[in-house]
């Protein structure tokens, strides 16, 4: 099911279009029933905002199209992009600069070796936020190549699944001219999680599998770190990429087997835990959802 929500950030009236549930893919007769919400005014601007197929967003473009303007919200570059206006001084392809925080908020970057369980902690991770933050606004940037997006975890089609990650994979460490290709790649990444992290309460970040130079000014725009590793050997590289940079919050020593243990309280949690299946681990295990509430200053959920 489609749900629309309006609310407003820096002054700017927002429709965000969500499914519920989010496991659950959109069906076009849902159309028939979509309803703008009561509180959306179209004498002012409507900016458009959530993870939809174009035909949402083309029926919606429809249903608002004598607001004062229209705009596709990109996140990433912390601006609306404007498709459509009654007004001469809003043009198309204009971008509205959206920034709500004065104050940058806490940035969390994930990473740890590869097959490590990532991906799916952090879907996890956001998961657990997302059911006992209320209306804060939490962002998962995924800051790699590997083809898998969110969308990965909100299906229980793992063929399709599988064969949208081999054809949206970039890899582009293995090209030729990696070298010239990496750093603008996460410098990028790096102005995108500055431009999250004056929108939202709390963005996660997924570095990927690898720590490299070229990854730096993407860490610095970090606040805080988690590591996942599979592989004990490997976590004190992950810890030196991310010192004295970052505070960690916790190291999860990734197993297959189902478990919890707590290794560690201080001075960062340390937790076994398993397995991170994709599409069957879903929240993350009390004690971590609990350390990263308190680091992140959410004291009062």
């Amino acid at each position: 099911m489609i749900e629309l929500n309006r609310f407003e950030i820096a002054g700017y009236q927002i429709l965000e279009m969500l499914s519920v549930p989010r496991s659950q893919l959109v069906q076009p007769v849902e159309l028939q029933m979509l309803a703008l919400p009561d509180d959306l005014d179209l004498s002012r601007e409507v900016i458009l905002s959530g993870a939809m197929p174009n035909w949402v967003y083309g029926a919606l473009i429809d249903r608002c199209r004598t607001a004062a303007w229209l705009g596709c919200y990109a996140a990433l570059e912390g601006s609306a992009i404007v498709i459509h206006s009654q007004y001469s001084n809003v043009q198309p392809g204009d971008r509205v600069p959206i920034a709500s925080n004065l104050t940058p908020c806490p940035a969390i970057l994930i990473g740890g070796p590869p097959s490590s369980g990532k991906s799916v902690l952090s879907k996890s991770l956001l998961n657990s936020l997302r059911a006992v933050c209320g209306d804060r606004l939490i962002y998962l940037h995924r800051a790699n190549w590997d083809g898998e997006g969110n969308w990965t975890h909100e299906t229980s089609d793992k063929a399709l699944v599988q064969r949208l990650i081999v054809e949206n994979e970039r890899r582009i460490h293995e090209r030729p001219d990696a070298h010239q290709r990496l750093k603008p790649y996460f410098d990028y990444h790096s102005q995108a999680v500055e431009n999250l992290r004056k929108l939202a309460d709390l963005v996660l970040v997924d570095v990927g599998g690898k720590t490299q130079p070229e990854k730096d000014e993407l860490v610095n725009q970090c606040t805080h770190y988690l590591i996942i590793s599979r592989n004990p050997d490997l976590v004190q590289s992950w810890h030196d990429f991310c010192q004295p940079t970052l505070k960690p919050i916790a190291v999860v020593h990734s197993i297959r087997e189902s478990a919890c243990e707590i290794t560690q309280l201080e001075p960062w949690l340390e937790i076994t835990a398993g397995p991170w299946e994709q599409g069957e681990t879903t929240t993350v295990p009390q004690e971590l959802l609990e350390a990263v509430l308190r680091i992140c200053g959410f004291e009062d959920v």
